[in-house]
């Protein structure tokens, strides 16, 4: 079973290889920006490059943030974005009105 000092470690090892992918996705952004411009423009199936774009960017940078704050300690609570067991039994009175037949 893995230690929180070991899963500290690993992160801090991760934390550094997303940050410099991230650091040369930005380089390369600014180095290349003309040609991707043109590129991003001709229309077609090149639309789905600034979208690809996009989402690798997401990806890299998530992972970065994700590992410098395991990296650092800080974690969700294990109950975070669950309702309490309370809440979800509770039960309401149905105040709905109804159309009733009479015979």
């Amino acid at each position: 079973m893995k230690t929180a000092q070991d899963k500290k470690k690993k992160a801090k090892l991760h934390a550094l290889l997303f940050g410099a992918a991230s650091i040369s996705l930005y380089a390369a952004v600014f180095k290349f920006a003309d040609p991707m411009v043109e590129l991003y423009a001709k229309g077609g199936a090149y639309c789905l490059l600034p979208v690809s774009t996009v989402f690798l960017f997401s990806y890299v940078h998530g992972n970065f943030a994700s590992n410098v704050w395991t990296a650092l300690g800080i974690e969700a609570s294990s109950s975070a974005g669950r309702k309490s067991d309370k809440a979800e039994k509770t039960q309401r009175k149905d105040t709905r009105s109804r159309a009733t037949l009479k015979a």
